[in-house]
């Protein structure tokens, strides 16, 4: 009857303190860093510095074309363009086509 159980808890070291705000708080220091140079890291964009116009709307594009050199038939491409507003008034694009497919292009 005087024998000891392997499982009891008798005898054991007691085990460090769980630091459960470790990953939670280094995970958050992270994101604060990471959306404040977000933030404040300077636009590369030829649409940053573009000088405003008066008089009306005028669309601003970052680029003027895109070669995807040879594509074969069938391949689905895709290309985006930033577009800005550098007007002093509202600038409405209208609806209707998005593309306009031409025959031997």
């Amino acid at each position: 009857m005087g024998r000891k159980r392997a499982g009891s808890k008798k005898g054991k070291q007691p085990q460090p303190r769980r630091r459960r705000w470790l990953l939670p708080g280094i995970l958050s220091i992270s994101l604060l860093v990471g959306l404040a140079a977000w933030l404040l890291w300077p636009d590369q964009s030829p649409l940053a510095d573009a000088p405003k116009y008066q008089g009306g709307p005028r669309l601003l594009v970052d680029r003027q074309e895109i070669d995807f050199g040879q594509v074969r038939f069938d391949t689905f491409v895709q290309a985006r363009f930033r577009l800005k507003n550098v007007g002093d008034r509202a600038l409405q694009i209208a609806t209707g086509p998005r593309v306009e497919a031409v025959e031997g292009c």
